[in-house]
């Protein structure tokens, strides 16, 4: 058996905060995690503490990573050697490594790459810490922009609760013991090609409102045109934040074309002024 549910929802495109609290536990889910990328083909990264420890762990469990390594499908480094490879946790440095390796990875005939990140490592006082909200909201561009999934694994009993909370937040979805990541719950926030823009599904709230700001804000530099639409019509619940956001997108350097709107969002986008935001069109 390999693990318990927790993970089992994830697809490309899914970048989640994972909280933890039972090791037996952590080591069945990362199995689990791992085997479904040899499974869909994908690579598979570990970054975080005692990646030796890990392999052997996973390795009772079935996996057979020695062969997994050796064909470079899987790979496992120390927090040392990824997020702090400057003895300092920088954000930008950080976010710089994800898109060659996914591009790596496609060359390779992969069909993605999912990253597991122990962040064990925040609890210990590292400097440059203070940025990790900001690097959790930007890396969600990152992630929907080159097929990758990202799992950051918290500690329940190493971070402050509310620091914690914030981090969570950070993310379109969250897993912990005994609450599944739920596709239907999370925000899933999605690159189209045609037409250049978005799509966005499940459940825009509170928690993923730093993640839908930091992807929204930057969709016309991403995208690379200054047209882009979003398909709200997956969207099974907004807020008022979240289309304030959408809303504020339509005063930015282009054209925002809003389809799919359901009656309830079309009346929270009309609350949050979508009358005066000269650049965003309304679709039902």
């Amino acid at each position: 058996m390999f693990g318990t549910g927790l993970l089992d929802r994830l697809t490309v495109g899914d970048h989640i905060c994972w909280l933890v609290d039972d090791d037996r536990l952590r080591m069945r889910e990362i199995a689990g995690f791992v085997r479904a990328g040899l499974r869909d083909h994908h690579r598979i990264a570990y970054c975080g503490d005692y990646p030796e420890a890990v392999l052997a762990s996973i390795d009772e469990l079935g996996i057979d990573t020695a062969a997994a390594l050796g064909s470079g499908q899987l790979e496992a480094t120390t927090a040392e050697a990824s997020y702090l490879a400057s003895g300092v946790f920088e954000p930008e440095s950080v976010l710089g490594l994800w898109a060659p390796m996914a591009s790596a990875a496609r060359a390779a005939g992969y069909a993605g790459v999912r990253v597991l990140g122990d962040m064990s490592w925040a609890g210990r006082g590292v400097p440059g810490r203070e940025h990790l909200c900001r690097y959790e909201a930007e890396i969600n561009r990152v992630v929907i922009s080159n097929e990758l999934i990202g799992v950051c694994a918290y500690d329940r009993r190493a971070v402050d609760p509310l620091e914690l909370r914030r981090l969570a937040w950070q993310h379109p979805g969250i897993a912990a013991g005994g609450s599944p990541y739920d596709e239907r719950l999370a925000l899933r926030i999605r690159r189209t090609r045609d037409p250049a823009g978005l799509a966005l599904s499940g459940e825009a709230d509170l928690a993923g409102r730093n993640a839908l700001r930091a992807v929204v804000e930057n969709v016309f530099a991403d995208c690379g045109t200054d047209e882009v639409t979003v398909d709200v019509s997956g969207l099974r619940f907004a807020d008022r934040a979240a289309a304030r956001i959408l809303v504020r997108a339509g005063h930015g350097p282009g054209r925002v074309r809003l389809v799919g709107c359901s009656q309830p969002l079309m009346r929270l986008l009309a609350y949050a002024g979508a009358g005066e935001a000269p650049g965003l069109t309304l679709s039902a």
